[in-house]
């Protein structure tokens, strides 16, 4: 891509693609801002879920879609056509989505989870990308690349700019052991009555997801008990479907194109999930927040700035740390206020603005959140002491390795 006149900084167009000017000469004044550490992909965060990505090849490449949606003015006229992505299924609903318009190519999906009985344990970002492009490689379609970057001015600020692939969407996904069952409901039960910042704190099903921020442009977090999700999906586990026209697409194991995944092994599993008690925090990074982190391409692509995300979404957990041993150990005028929200006034209409927040303030370390609606389960006299762990995948955890695929051949 040329740098021209309009996203030069200088105003000259005989600039070349890669040249890269340097931003604390051109802009002096915004030097110090001006993030100058090397961008990383390493992950050292839990793994990767669903991936969003597209990039820009210039043309010249074949049409891959299941179809197109037209749209028809008056006169009978095609106005628009919009090709639809090829969805490909795996197992337990995952799925895959696919398009290419002749020039830009674009993928959707849980690249962790596809063609796979279940996803407790992933692959890192830069493996899924890696995963992903022999999907791509299979189908004869380019892979998803960095490409060069250059400088630009945007509303007088500088920002880098890369020719390769951009990114949209990113989930984030790490396992935390609580001990046991009962202590994985018990912290589920917790997180229900916490609010995460202002954003909305929403129930799931029977208490075991709860997630902050549904609807939100920028992130969206949620937590779930591992083990009854699993099972949710054993008695409808059913071979991935290939799709006539991609043979060969669903290869990553084979054994799942012949028959179903094994129930025992996911009742294995799902039973070791309950036994450690383990739950999973998922924090989906959308297309406003990344390009507000510069983590938009590929080439730029920070997984630290993600994870520091992560862990600020993660803060919650820690919000119940003052040892209490009895509800009349709070003082007077909190156990008062606890009192009201715990019978289900509104507190907002009976104290000040002020007092209200600063209640909340002093109550949030006892695990009592009185921004949101009390929970049906009160608060017990005696604390349970929950200590979240991390999770190491057991010994006999099935996780493919990701292979690179070069020509047709694997390296």
């Amino acid at each position: 891509m040329l740098v021209t006149r309009q996203s030069s900084l200088t105003g000259e167009t005989n600039q070349l693609p890669g040249h890269v000017p340097d931003v604390r000469q051109l802009f002096p004044r915004l030097a110090e801002k001006w993030r100058v550490s090397p961008a990383t992909k390493a992950q050292m965060v839990g793994f990767c879920d669903w991936i969003s990505i597209y990039q820009q090849h210039g043309g010249n490449l074949p049409r891959f879609a299941d179809g197109a949606v037209l749209r028809i003015d008056k006169n009978g006229e095609v106005v628009t056509t919009t090709l639809k992505s090829v969805k490909v299924e795996g197992s337990h609903e995952s799925a895959i989505f696919i398009r290419c318009d002749g020039d830009t190519v674009r993928f959707d999906g849980n690249v962790s989870k596809f063609g796979r009985p279940d996803n407790v344990f992933g692959y890192s970002f830069i493996q899924c990308i890696g995963q992903i492009n022999n999907i791509l490689s299979e189908l004869g379609l380019p892979a998803f690349t960095e490409g060069d970057r250059f400088m630009t001015n945007f509303k007088g600020n500088p920002r880098s700019v890369w020719t390769g692939a951009r990114v949209t969407r990113v989930d984030i996904t790490q396992n935390f052991v609580t001990g046991s069952k009962e202590n994985a409901y018990h912290f589920m039960r917790f997180l229900a009555g916490q609010q995460a910042s202002r954003i909305k704190t929403q129930t799931i099903g029977d208490g075991e997801t709860v997630d902050f921020g549904r609807g939100s442009r920028n992130m969206y977090f949620k937590v779930y008990s591992k083990g009854p999700e699993l099972r949710k999906h054993i008695s409808g586990a059913k071979a991935p479907r290939t799709i006539p026209h991609l043979p060969g697409l669903l290869d990553v194991d084979p054994s799942l194109r012949k028959q179903p995944p094994s129930n025992d092994y996911l009742l294995k599993l799902a039973d070791w999930c309950d036994e450690v008690g383990l739950v999973r925090a998922e924090l989906t990074v959308k297309s406003t927040k990344l390009h507000a982190l510069g983590c938009n391409y590929l080439g730029g692509y920070d997984m630290k700035q993600l994870e520091i995300e992560f862990e600020k979404a993660c803060e919650v957990f820690t919000r119940a740390s003052a040892e209490v041993e009895e509800i009349t150990e709070l003082p007077k005028h909190l156990l008062s206020t606890y009192r009201m929200w715990q019978a289900g006034d509104a507190l907002p209409e009976k104290l000040s603005r002020a007092t209200f927040f600063r209640h909340r303030k002093e109550l949030l370390p006892y695990g009592c959140d009185i921004a949101i609606k009390s929970n049906v389960v009160p608060l017990k006299m005696k604390t349970r002491v929950i200590r979240l762990g991390p999770a190491s995948q057991p010994e006999w955890y099935e996780l493919p390795a990701i292979t690179r695929k070069l020509n047709g051949t694997h390296s």
